[in-house]
């Protein structure tokens, strides 16, 4: 047997299958990402939607290579992701999708991306979420004097007063707060990072949790559990859920993104403008603050017609009654 027909038969023994090919793929992807500095999450949110893909290939037994990823494949498998979950997650490995099929095109490992001739799932647009102000109060209400009451206190005034996300409440540091600006720095998606303004009772329920909290040496967290380590998202979760069950809290989440749509809609009713809160949230463009700004409008209705200079003049108006000639 010559040389060259024993490096073809190795090469076709050493072959990978459609699945690993796949496999390696989706890894390669991952790596570019964290090489470009992505952070954590994001990568971790790659990570994850991409292996529910791998697995509903596996669940459907589709032996694909990443060229064999048709447009057919991933609108069955959105389909999948929406019935067994909903709407929006199933957008969310779109988005995972998008964004594998876009580099593996560019790298050349597909000659065309499918994902241009899919539509993301349609969802309904569901209400915003926000707390009322007696609904804030009653979770106030439940902030004992101990390490851990004083600890829920700051975080629900921080949530509230500067909109943040979960990950940028979890991501402050002791460094980043600015006692005489009355400042956080945040990190905020994408890496970028941002400084946001916060008020007086922020500041002094900050101070007295900070009294408390100590000096840890080595931990940098602002935020720290009772064994002193970072909290971290789900832990701050559970924190809510457990304060917003003992208030009493009906029909609405006790999460940080309804205290961040709270902290949203309460700026622009006390007269902040959409601009300056675009910069507070971290938001890329106006798209959500349209949102915001649509629902504060409507609360403008509201009090309109619970205080309508006008209707004081009620009882000067006849009502209309029946059809009479115009005089």
């Amino acid at each position: 047997m010559s040389t060259q027909t024993k490096a073809k038969k190795l090469q076709v023994l050493e072959a990978p299958s459609p699945r690993e090919a796949l496999q390696e793929a989706v890894a390669s992807f991952v790596r570019r990402g964290q090489a470009r500095s992505l952070s954590p999450r994001t990568v971790e949110f790659y990570q994850e939607r991409l292996g529910v893909f791998l697995r509903w290939l596996d669940a459907e037994k589709l032996d694909l290579n990443p060229a064999d990823a048709s447009a057919d494949v991933v609108r069955d498998f959105l389909a999948a992701e929406k019935e067994r979950t909903s709407a929006a997650t199933a957008n969310h490995a779109y988005v995972a999708l998008r964004a594998l099929l876009r580099y593996l095109e560019a790298e050349e490992w597909i000659a065309a991306n499918p994902m241009e001739r899919v539509e993301k799932v349609r969802t309904t647009r569901k209400l915003i979420e926000t707390f009322t102000q007696e609904q804030v109060e009653a979770l106030l209400a439940q902030c004992s004097r101990s390490f851990n009451g004083a600890r829920l206190r700051a975080i629900i005034l921080t949530l509230v007063d500067c909109g943040l996300r979960a990950s940028e409440l979890c991501g402050l540091t002791l460094d980043g707060v600015s006692w005489d600006e009355g400042t956080l720095k945040v990190m905020g998606k994408g890496s970028k990072e941002r400084v946001v303004p916060f008020g007086e009772a922020t500041r002094q329920s900050l101070l007295a949790y900070v009294s408390r909290r100590g000096n840890l040496r080595g931990q940098g967290a602002l935020f720290v559990t009772s064994l002193g380590d970072a909290l971290n998202r789900h832990e701050l979760h559970r924190v809510l859920s457990e304060a917003g069950k003992r208030a009493g809290l009906t029909g609405v989440r006790c999460s940080p993104h309804t205290f961040r749509h709270t902290c949203a809609v309460s700026y622009l009713r006390n007269g902040g403008d959409a601009f300056t809160l675009q910069k507070l949230l971290g938001h890329s463009d106006l798209a959500m603050t349209r949102r915001y700004c649509e629902l504060s409008s409507a609360d403008v209705v509201a009090k309109h017609r619970q205080f309508s200079p006008g209707d004081r003049f009620l009882s000067q108006v006849q009502k209309a009654g029946g059809r009479k000639r115009l005089r």
